[in-house]
């Protein structure tokens, strides 16, 4: 395998770095982790409510806490988000599970996320809030995400949602939850003769394969795998990777396919519902997506693959890029496909240019730049889809 055309940085990213190197430089990885997550937190929150209150989703989706119980005798929180114009009606469901390395995140830092994903498919979002790193280490948030999901569908009728059109997704950290959750329910197939009750899953930016055990060997170049061409990406770098992957502890093997969902045996594939992967080009995590859409693929398993050239991992956070908006009409029309549609990997062409071309080429004064302190700019760097 070799996917390394999608690797180098796009003419569309490189503009808007020129543009925005003050930006694209901060970071608070000298901080401890704790003070990360603080940070993070309260400006992925931040963001959240504004952007809510800005678009007036705030009344036009109406959301609900529920306190549910995990296997280790604690709790997490999930929450439910409904479009107020369709009442009580039942809805098809998205089980819902955010990035953040499994260090970021929170349930007020997805209300903008998941308001408009309600609102925007009239369906009934879930978010489960699982548990994060550093205070809580080794496959606690795996267990909170299955435990979530068990009780959604438990509870579907005081959700209003209609269990028959159940679909489950994440982005990053909660993409690799996702597919712990579709891998369980497999399983839970095979071994009582059930009905799966997942009608398709979504993954978004994945991350599938814990670092240590990335199959270098059934690639064409190891220099041109992600993990290696990709090292030094903007937003996720490998150390960063490598950072989110020491707090989870040192107890698990880093082959253990409840970690690493993309080890699975493809026999073992077999049976799942349909899936949709969104990978970006210049990411350490490209690779796993995308091994494991063939994988899926070699299995039978129907699926819709979106590739987005020479971006970085979390680009769609900025808004001024052109495919930013592409980026949230590709993961709405993935959602809808879930339970219907073709197969194919889609390979996405440049967005079309603005002004800020225009300017960066043109060697523009910084007077001209684009300005770079909106809410979504700060909100990447805090790591908001992670």
């Amino acid at each position: 395998m070799d996917f390394s055309e999608w690797g180098q940085p796009s003419k569309e990213w490189l503009a808007f770095a020129t543009a925005n190197p003050t930006l694209l430089s901060r970071s608070d990885e000298h901080l401890p982790p704790l003070k990360q997550q603080e940070n993070a937190n309260t400006l992925r929150t931040n963001v959240a409510k504004t952007l809510v209150q800005t678009t007036g989703l705030g009344h036009l989706v109406h959301t609900e806490d529920y306190v549910v119980p995990t296997r280790d005798g604690q709790s997490i929180i999930l929450r439910s988000y409904r479009p107020v114009l369709l009442g009580t009606q039942t809805l098809p469901g998205y089980v819902y599970f955010h990035g953040g390395g499994f260090v970021f995140g929170g349930l007020d830092t997805e209300l903008f996320n998941c308001s408009w994903m309600a609102h925007a498919l009239s369906i009934t979002v879930v978010h489960v809030c699982y548990r994060h790193t550093p205070q809580f280490t080794g496959l606690t948030a795996w267990h909170d995400a299955v435990d979530g999901f068990e009780w959604v569908t438990a509870h579907t009728n005081t959700l209003s949602i209609d269990p028959s059109q159940l679909v489950i997704g994440g982005l990053s950290a909660g993409a690799s939850l996702t597919a712990h959750v579709v891998q369980n329910e497999l399983k839970r197939v095979r071994e009582t003769g059930a009905t799966c009750r997942i009608r398709g899953q979504v993954l978004g930016m994945p991350t599938l394969v814990q670092y240590e055990a990335f199959p270098y060997h059934l690639f064409a170049d190891r220099e041109k795998t992600s993990v290696v061409q990709c090292a030094d990406a903007a937003i996720i770098s490998m150390k960063r990777v490598k950072g989110f992957s020491h707090l989870l502890g040192r107890d698990i093997d880093p082959a253990d396919p409840t970690w690493s969902p993309a080890l699975a045996d493809e026999k073992d594939l077999r049976g799942m519902p349909p899936t949709a992967i969104l990978v970006t080009g210049w990411d350490p995590l490209r690779d796993e997506g995308l091994w494991y859409a063939q994988k899926l693929k070699n299995a039978g398993v129907r699926t819709r693959v979106h590739i987005f050239p020479g971006l970085p991992h979390a680009f769609n956070a900025f808004m001024q890029l052109p495919s930013h908006k592409r980026w949230g009409d590709v993961l709405l029309e993935c959602i809808r496909w879930a339970s219907a549609g073709e197969d194919g990997w889609v390979v996405e062409k440049p967005a079309v240019m603005t002004s800020l071309m225009e300017r960066v080429t043109a060697g523009a004064s910084s007077s001209a730049a684009v300005k770079t302190d909106s809410p979504s700019d700060v909100a990447a760097q805090a790591g908001t889809s992670l």
